[in-house]
């Protein structure tokens, strides 16, 4: 799921977006940040289809979309346990985070400058 700010797709984004892979979905808000309802709808469309109803625990940062009553009740309501990593530690326990999302951003954004 990638986000842009504003509410409808340019032209240069949709060029942008048909070189994704088909499975990326592109959001838009006035942030382009994951609020709560981004955070169900990804949970809804594609994470609990692949969790085949198997219980799950989930390690997400501080953010405050990651906690807020909505995504909660998601959660709780396919059995997903949700661990929430305190500030400073997502090294220690989000290895994907450091190796994987932390380089593609710096990339990303030595690109865009």
């Amino acid at each position: 799921m990638v986000f842009f700010r504003g509410q409808v797709m340019s032209a240069s984004i949709q060029a942008e977006k048909e070189r994704y892979d088909q499975r990326v979905v592109v959001k838009f808000n006035s942030k382009a940040y994951a609020n709560s309802t981004c955070i169900v709808e990804w949970l809804d469309n594609q994470v609990i289809p692949v969790l085949d109803g198997h219980p799950t625990l989930m390690a997400l940062d501080m953010f405050g979309s990651h906690k807020t009553e909505e995504v909660l009740d998601t959660m709780r309501a396919h059995d997903i346990t949700l661990s929430v990593i305190p500030g400073g530690c997502t090294g220690l326990v989000q290895p994907m985070d450091v190796s994987i999302n932390r380089p593609f951003k710096d990339i990303l954004k030595v690109s865009i400058n």
